[in-house]
């Protein structure tokens, strides 16, 4: 019997080279199999390299300033949420931060559509409040004045859970029980030693008087679903119906003042002119103290 090596070596030379490269083609036939079988298994492919993102979004009101910060999927859901953020919570310059990002590698989630219906739940938070969605929950936090206001609160969410989204509810009821002759006590008491007052023929807040606005404020927030009636009074010069104009423009000025700074009650702006003088004394110090506002909780305060 003869040898594999000596049957090759007695092959014709043309006869080697054409089986060595059956040969060397075999292989590369088996190493191209490898590959199609080994290499999805191991190596990234295109679509797991351009996985989407998940969308973000954190709204935060605190002290009246909305700061809205997130990732989104497109300009249109930006611009619909500063939109309504402006419309609620934008009276006042500044008061809407806008640090929200697009970013094309987010994919479209459904609540994205819904932020903008839920968005007024952070006007019934007491200083401050919040709402996070990280694509699969909902973190609801903040205090509120009571359990009623709790539960209106949670209802008011439903949108967002409705995409399926899950709620971590992070919510705590303040027990309050404030009265409303308690909390017209305090107004009255904060007015007895800083009053509102305006310059001459002028509707502009004095730089003193915005001290005593934000002692009053304070107070309202405790108060958020009290009825406050604004009343402007003048001193006596004028003509009648011009002093009623007047007044009204600074009752206004005021009721602006406190919406801007996130106060979420029923205010009324009332102009009463020259009818309501405070003070007897023809000086200039009693004209001044006539130039004034008042409040008044009307009817039975509702937390």
């Amino acid at each position: 019997m003869v040898g594999s090596q000596g049957l090759i070596s007695h092959l014709p030379s043309e006869n080697w080279f054409m089986m060595r490269r059956a040969i060397l083609g075999a292989g590369a036939v088996a190493l191209t199999l490898l590959a199609v079988v080994c290499i999805p298994r191991h190596l990234p492919t295109s679509t797991a390299s351009s996985a989407l993102t998940p969308a973000f979004f954190h709204a935060r009101l605190e002290q009246g300033t909305l700061t809205l910060r997130g990732s989104l999927p497109s300009e249109t859901s930006k611009a619909a949420i500063l939109q309504r953020a402006q419309e609620l919570y934008g009276k006042a310059p500044g008061r809407v931060v806008d640090e929200l990002a697009v970013d094309p590698r987010v994919g479209s989630v459904a609540w994205i559509g819904n932020v903008s219906q839920v968005l007024p739940i952070l006007g019934q938070m007491r200083e401050r409040g919040s709402i996070i969605i990280d694509g699969r929950t909902i973190v609801l936090s903040g205090l509120v004045d009571s359990d009623r206001a709790k539960a209106t609160v949670l209802r008011d969410i439903a949108p967002l859970m409705q995409t399926g989204l899950e709620l971590e509810d992070h919510i705590r009821a303040a027990q309050l029980a404030i009265s409303s002759p308690s909390l017209q006590k305090k107004l009255n008491e904060i007015l007895s030693h800083a009053s509102i007052e305006f310059d001459s023929n002028d509707t502009a807040i004095t730089p003193r008087s915005r001290a005593t606005l934000e002692q009053l404020i304070a107070q309202l927030r405790h108060a958020p679903h009290a009825a406050i009636e604004i009343g402007g009074h003048t001193d006596k010069y004028g003509e009648p119906d011009y002093n009623i104009q007047l007044s009204r423009r600074r009752a206004e000025a005021v009721r602006q003042y406190f919406t801007s700074r996130g106060l979420t009650n029923q205010f009324t702006a009332v102009g009463y002119g020259a009818a309501r003088p405070l003070s007897a004394a023809q000086t200039r110090a009693g004209f001044q103290h006539d130039r004034r506002i008042e409040l008044r909780v009307k009817g039975k305060v509702d937390l």
